[in-house]
């Protein structure tokens, strides 16, 4: 009898150790970006554009224009691909 009750406790703390991490593995990765420092003018995003480069988007709300910066992995030269006027790209035009 005591077999079977340390048998049953183990076989629950099992699954509740194991819905645990069922839930904490099947929630969405969240994107961060930076959203605060210089009054909330700029944001920043990384993220990969090719196999061999990684990206650093910031975007100037004030100006409301993207700047985009990338660099080659396994160096440290960081080098500016050029920008986008936000406001002309979005202009609705008739």
């Amino acid at each position: 009898m005591r077999k079977r009750l340390l048998l049953t406790v183990l076989v629950c703390a099992n699954l509740v150790l194991l819905t645990g991490i069922a839930l904490f593995a099947a929630t969405p990765r969240t994107a961060l970006a930076q959203g605060t420092g210089l009054a909330g003018n700029y944001l920043v995003v990384t993220g990969q554009i090719q196999s061999q480069f990684d990206a650093l988007y910031m975007l100037d709300l004030r100006e409301r224009t993207l700047h985009c910066f990338y660099f080659v992995k396994g160096t440290n030269n960081i080098e500016y691909a050029g920008y986008r006027d936000l406001e002309r790209d979005f202009r609705n035009n008739p």
